[in-house]
């Protein structure tokens, strides 16, 4: 695993996997986690990448999860399932549907498996969600959530605090109870929206074959029109193989997409409202 091929990883998803180790009394700790509250980035003195030492960890929790967890088309998943993906995914930062913030606050990853390996015919569509608190490479945004959708940037919110308070358990919004009180927008029509949009909003430059491990927060079965759904908060995402930085080969990534929405290749580009365009989040600013 290198340095550079990481695109995002959750130091506090790791802590929350360790519950019971004490937490570290080291000044520079202290002040990683003081920053990242205060300013929705890594402080200063904290290395954007990870460290040898968490890497050390990841491994660990690597060898543990290869034991339990699925691939995410497995067709019995449960919320807090742990699950591994290895598939090609666009990514790209958002914000809740309101006025236009300073950062954008939440980054999503899409991507779908033609069939579940199983010897279904149905698509497998994969979101994963999380906090731009733990990118680590310059990422265009993909605009806002869109509207009705304060339950999943709220939810997104949730788990990242909970992981920093170094609690597992799911939050009440993920049970079942929870998910089937009547309301104009559901829980799963909005996340399932949000997929459709976000599929199409990313750079046609974030998007490439990634692999890791998350958590699933929701399973939702596929229908007559719609294809089965799996929502995750990963605790890592990396390049399968190495980042694409040949031209070539992101030539052809953008005229794959240009095909797969009938858009001719010079001038596709996201559906993006004009204050959305050209918009980037990029740690390595915030962090300074």
């Amino acid at each position: 695993m290198r340095f550079n091929e990481m695109i995002y990883f959750s130091r506090r998803r790791l802590d929350a996997f360790f519950p019971e180790q004490a937490p570290s009394t080291s000044p520079s700790w202290n002040l990683e986690v003081d920053l990242q509250v205060a300013t929705v980035a890594i402080g200063p003195g904290t290395p954007l990448t990870p460290t040898e030492s968490e890497l050390r960890r990841l491994r660990k929790v690597q060898q543990h999860l290869d034991r339990e967890a699925s691939h995410f088309y497995a067709p019995h998943l449960n919320a807090g399932d742990w699950v591994y993906f290895d598939l090609e995914m666009g990514w790209g930062t958002s914000h809740e549907d309101s006025a236009l913030p300073d950062l954008d606050d939440v980054l999503l990853f899409c991507g779908s498996l033609p069939g579940d390996r199983t010897g279904g015919s149905a698509t497998v569509d994969l979101m994963l969600c999380g906090s731009t608190k733990h990118l680590l490479e310059r990422t265009a945004t993909a605009g806002r959530l869109g509207s009705g959708t304060r339950w999943l940037h709220d939810l997104i919110h949730k788990m990242d605090d909970l992981d920093d308070s170094r609690v597992t358990d799911l939050p009440e919004e993920l049970t079942q109870r929870a998910l089937s009180v009547p309301r104009s927008n559901r829980p799963e029509q909005i996340v399932r929206d949000v997929f459709r949009i976000a599929y199409r909003h990313h750079a046609p430059f974030q998007r490439a074959r990634v692999q890791g491990l998350a958590r699933v927060n929701l399973n939702l079965p596929n229908g007559e029109w719609t294809s089965r759904l799996i929502m995750a908060t990963p605790l890592y995402v990396q390049y399968t193989s190495r980042k694409p930085a040949r031209w070539i080969t992101r030539l052809r990534l953008h005229r794959d997409m240009c095909r797969r929405y009938g858009r001719a290749w010079w001038r596709w580009r996201p559906d993006l409202p004009p204050r959305d365009r050209g918009r980037v989040y990029d740690p390595a600013v915030r962090a300074r």
